[in-house]
């Protein structure tokens, strides 16, 4: 079963203001690479669209709920870190 998926207004807002479809909020949410921010206790998920463009959303996740924050195109470096994490999954399937 899929966790439930909350917006905040706040990520609400930045959606509609950054031409992010739900649809692209729920993929991210479902199939992003999970990294764990310690300094805020918040988590990342970031993922790779098929335009090739990256998406982060930083949520709050309790079981069986993710509370969407925020929502952007993914930097740089978060970029990068993605396709790290995703090497080193696929290596370790091997």
């Amino acid at each position: 079963m899929a966790a439930r998926l909350i917006m905040t207004k706040h990520a609400s807002e930045k959606l509609l203001e950054r031409g992010m479809s739900a649809s692209l909020i729920r993929k991210i949410a479902e199939k992003g690479v999970r990294i764990e921010d310690r300094e805020s206790g918040a988590m990342l998920r970031i993922y790779k669209e098929k335009t090739g463009k990256f998406y982060t959303l930083v949520t709050d996740e309790e079981k069986g709920q993710i509370t969407v924050i925020t929502c952007y195109e993914s930097s740089a470096w978060q970029a990068e870190f993605c396709k790290k994490v995703k090497k080193n999954e696929r290596s370790k399937m091997r």
